[in-house]
């Protein structure tokens, strides 16, 4: 699972909304955490609540989650429900991690047998696979090897040089 924090800063307006919907619509694929951190934005326009909303909803379609931190402007009673905003970093990552962490630790939960046809995209090609098991696996189209948990979450592996 990827998780992503996007530091922005000036005018939250068309040309910042728009870049930051398209990356993250593009890093979507797979259900994604993302944190914003509006500390050094100076203002949020109407157009970029536009965007702000598109982004929530695009995430609420992939089961990804999007919060933010940091706002210093006034949210419009329209655009509360948006996202969720706290006032510091540690506190927004927390919210996140929320969603997708356990009470119990990783190395004592008992993996569940997988169910026959579930899918995933590879990490680097994003061709839709189908696995029965978790553990490691090749992607036939790329040759890039991944490893999936027992909740189906894809782990790349990164090369040492």
């Amino acid at each position: 699972m990827k998780s992503l924090l996007f530091r922005l800063a000036g005018n939250f307006s068309a040309e910042i909304g728009s870049e930051l919907y398209l990356k993250l619509k593009e890093e979507t694929h797979s259900p994604s955490l993302f944190c914003l951190d509006f500390t050094e934005v100076t203002e949020v326009t109407e157009v970029g609540w536009e965007f702000l909303r598109k982004m929530a909803e695009r995430c609420k379609e992939t089961g990804s989650k999007v919060a933010g931190f940091g706002l210093k402007t006034h949210i419009p009673n329209e655009q509360i429900s948006l996202l969720t905003f706290f006032s510091d970093e540690s506190e927004c990552i927390h919210f996140l991690e929320s969603f997708f962490i356990g009470d119990t630790p990783a190395n004592e939960q008992s993996p569940k047998p997988s169910q026959e046809g579930k899918t995933i995209h590879c990490p680097e090609c994003q061709t839709l696979l189908r696995f029965k098991q978790m553990g490691d696996h090749l992607c036939p189209n790329c040759q890039s090897k991944f490893f999936v948990n027992s909740k189906g979450w894809v782990s790349t592996y990164e090369r040492l040089l």
